[in-house]
């Protein structure tokens, strides 16, 4: 995930990259990558030359407050006190994260020049690698040739970080480093590791094939890539594991990089139309079951006024622009070309799916809890209470992020897995004070508590 962001012209030139791995059982191994110019410090003498430094503060805070704190001071070494720009100064911060939403602010200044700094603040979504099939985030990192240092050396493979995704040179080559889990654990003796380069309107530019074994559950993917090829410009590095007949994609990860060769200029930027970016997504070749899987689901998050809209298109290819559209709309940065709403609402569809399905209900995300769940997200906490003689199992959500506080309280009254709503302190949502005299306790007053139930929003 690249984590780059512009700053002021006297700000500190500092680019950041955030990429995860697969860390313990528990924990996602998360690293803050980072380069600066050794130009954008102020250097004083020190007995062996000259040295700048610079004071780096990251802080994470989770959904439920827990807060990690790192700080460090980055120096830089030169013989002359300024000059023109030598290299850039690399380094990582490793932390061990539960999965979940974190709250990121990084702050750096000069020590020398306290005016020099940049702050910055954004959210991360630590991931949960699990027991399936996937693929680390692809790190970007120098050539082999730059010799890598030891600190920088990862599974005996030369890794230094490349933050800034640039290749630069009238032979700009890049690396990458990636690692695969789980091909043995899921039976994937053989598959294959496909690189591919798009260009700025998806179009691809290059492809690479490496064949993999799966001899181990952690393997290691190290790979140059050369640009010599490619005039200067914004690309996408698109990796994919996939099977041997290229028609399965287990795991894939994509993010953009820059090529600068002085010796192939720009060609020129293309700009699409709104039309043909709708015939570049998804959506437009979604069909049959997918497509009306699709539409099911959008009806978790659609207004009345959207829903009044899908109600009038009764063609395939309606249907399709309704959900470009409808996703468009929700898409945090349009100018990337994940969208983190998306991704998350299909997250938490495979939760639910694998949670919370039952012998009344095969869809998991047609349940109450696979409502919220997509509709809201990820609950900061969950309480279970399960069955005893003067209760029925339920079930306490609670949302941190969501009107200062929010609950949401789902009991299984009929005693078949199939926890339903009764009562939240969510606006627009079923209210039901007496919630857990009239469900929750073995012996309900009323033999049919379901009649008590109103949804506001049906």
């Amino acid at each position: 995930m690249f984590a780059g962001f512009q700053v002021p012209a006297n700000a500190v030139d500092l680019i950041a990259d955030v990429v995860q791995f697969k860390g313990n059982t528990a924990r996602t191994k998360w690293e803050f990558q980072y380069a600066f110019a050794d130009t954008s410090v102020k250097h004083v003498a020190n007995p062996n030359g000259f040295i700048g430094e610079l004071y780096c503060l990251l802080t994470l805070t989770s959904a439920n407050g827990d807060t990690t704190v790192e700080e460090w001071i980055a120096e830089s070494h030169r013989q002359i006190s300024n000059g023109a720009p030598m290299y850039f100064l690399s380094g990582i911060r490793t932390l061990l994260l539960k999965p979940g939403s974190y709250n990121v602010s990084f702050t750096a200044f000069d020590l020398n020049d306290t005016n020099n700094r940049i702050a910055t603040k954004f959210v991360t979504l630590v991931r949960d690698f699990g027991l399936q099939s996937s693929m680390s985030d692809v790190m970007f990192t120098q050539p082999a040739r730059i010799a890598a240092d030891s600190g920088f050396i990862r599974n005996s493979q030369p890794a230094s970080p490349n933050p800034r995704h640039e290749a630069i040179g009238t032979d700009p080559t890049f690396g990458i480093y990636t690692e695969v889990y789980n091909a043995l654990l899921n039976k994937l003796d053989t598959f294959v590791v496909e690189l591919q380069v798009l260009d700025n309107v998806r179009r691809e530019m290059l492809t690479t094939y490496i064949k993999q074994v799966g001899v181990n559950d952690n393997l290691i993917i190290r790979e140059d890539i050369s640009a010599a090829v490619l005039p200067s410009n914004v690309y996408y590095l698109r990796v994919s594991v996939k099977s041997k007949d290229l028609q399965t994609t287990y795991a894939a990860d994509e993010d953009r990089f820059f090529v600068l060769n002085p010796e192939l200029p720009p060609e020129g930027q293309i700009f699409l139309t709104e039309e043909e970016r709708f015939l570049s997504s998804e959506w437009a070749i979604l069909k049959g079951d997918r497509l009306k899987l699709e539409l099911e689901l959008s009806s978790v998050l659609a207004s009345q006024a959207e829903k009044a809209t899908l109600a009038g298109c009764t063609d395939e290819r309606a249907q399709q622009r309704y959900l470009y559209r409808f996703w468009l709309i929700r898409d945090p940065d349009p100018m990337t070309h994940a969208n983190e709403r998306l991704d998350e609402f299909r997250q938490m569809y495979q939760r639910a799916q694998k949670f919370y399905t039952s012998a009344m209900q095969k869809d998991g995300w047609k349940t109450d809890r696979g409502r919220v769940l997509l509709k809201y997200g990820k609950p900061t906490q969950i309480e279970q209470f399960i069955q005893t003689i003067d209760t029925k199992p339920y079930e306490i959500w609670f949302f941190q992020n969501i009107q200062g506080g929010t609950y949401f309280y789902f009991v299984d009254w009929q005693l078949l897995q199939n926890h339903r709503l009764v009562h939240t302190t969510m606006i627009g949502e079923i209210r039901n004070e007496n919630w857990f005299n009239e469900f929750a306790k073995a012996f309900s007053p009323n033999p049919t508590p379901e009649n008590t139930l109103t949804n506001p929003q049906k």
